[in-house]
């Protein structure tokens, strides 16, 4: 009789259980929002209302806006704070030091509990109120991974179509693209997407041990592209216009060219040798020798005011494994030589 009182017991606390994991499951479920905008967000005191404003006037309501905020020394924090207080949806990620952009961007990621991620630098807006809700509604039609969009550059008040009207996305399209920096035929931004959480957080992964070995401020969005489209199986672009970017020249590319982007550029470069590891994407690594070769040939000057001779020999020796690893005409030798004599510190 004990004992099939236990049983019983024992059976009716398995079932309970489960109802309590399936509540919890279908409660986290019901209140996941839609769609999560993170924000790396430093000293932008001047751009934060309008970029926030943007998201707020949204006509998906269903939304988590995550402001990573890296230390800012401004009035940011401040700004976020009184709007954070009006807004519940807002969720406010101070990183512990200044990091730099891309540690914040992956701090927004793992911050994010949407089911679709977009990024959005804190100088920039939402186009369209009803441009979110547009998004969301295609992405679950068609069951995407990444739907991509057109971005309108304020600066020269000009849109910016990333790939052909409504192309599906081919990756190897976007690989033997990425090195041309040309609006017109790439699609290396990482702003202009509606990414999968779980696509983000595998690029993430990838990204890991380059996001907390030093401040990687620049050229990291063409990677993060790469790696999203790498593990995308769903892919779309829209003809919509839904972001436009500001140009302004306090913006971390306007700031000239120092120890940290040079240090960037070759961070960039071990992360492709990483991404192209396979013998069938050889070719693309070969492109992004000479990539990485006429940007710091032009920027020569710049290298040898700075003086650093770590970043120096670190160059020096992607170049002459370059050289020792694959075939270049004797033209490209002579040039890549008479470079690297150039830059060597004695």
């Amino acid at each position: 009789m004990f004992h099939k009182l236990y049983k019983f017991h024992k059976l009716n606390y398995v079932l309970y259980l489960l109802f309590i994991y399936i509540f919890i499951l279908n409660y986290s479920k019901k209140n996941k929002p839609k769609i999560s905008i993170f924000l790396p967000i430093y000293n932008k005191e001047n751009y934060i209302v309008n970029s926030i404003h943007s998201l707020q006037n949204q006509t998906l309501k269903d939304i988590e806006i995550v402001a990573v905020n890296d230390c800012s020394n401004d009035n940011s924090l401040e700004i976020l704070t009184n709007l954070a207080k009006n807004d519940g949806r807002i969720k406010i990620v101070n990183n512990d030091k200044n990091h730099g952009l891309l540690y914040s961007r992956a701090m927004g990621v793992l911050n994010s509990c949407g089911e679709y991620l977009l990024n959005l630098d804190p100088d920039d807006v939402i186009y369209g109120e009803d441009s979110l809700e547009y998004l969301y509604n295609q992405s679950k039609f068609y069951n995407l991974d990444i739907i991509s969009f057109y971005v309108n550059a304020k600066k020269d008040n000009s849109i910016i179509k990333c790939t052909p009207k409504n192309k599906i996305l081919q990756q190897q399209n976007i690989f033997s693209s990425i090195f041309s920096c040309s609006y017109v035929i790439t699609d290396y931004l990482i702003w202009n997407k509606l990414i999968k959480k779980e696509i983000f957080l595998s690029a993430y992964e990838d990204f890991r041990e380059k996001i907390y070995n030093g401040k990687w401020n620049y050229f990291e969005d063409d990677v993060w592209n790469i790696l999203v489209h790498r593990y995308a199986k769903s892919k779309k672009c829209v003809d919509k216009l839904v972001y436009i970017y500001n140009n302004n020249m306090d913006s971390l590319m306007n700031k000239g060219y120092g120890f940290i982007q040079f240090q960037n550029l070759i961070y960039r470069h071990e992360m492709y040798e990483k991404i192209f590891s396979l013998k069938n994407e050889e070719k693309y690594l070969i492109a992004e020798y000479y990539f990485l070769f006429n940007r710091i040939n032009t920027r020569k000057k710049s290298l040898l005011l700075l003086k650093d001779k770590n970043i120096n020999n670190q160059i020096i020796n992607i170049f002459k494994f370059f050289l020792k690893k694959y075939n270049v005409s004797k033209v490209n030798e002579k040039n890549i030589n008479n470079f690297i004599n150039s830059i060597i510190l004695f």
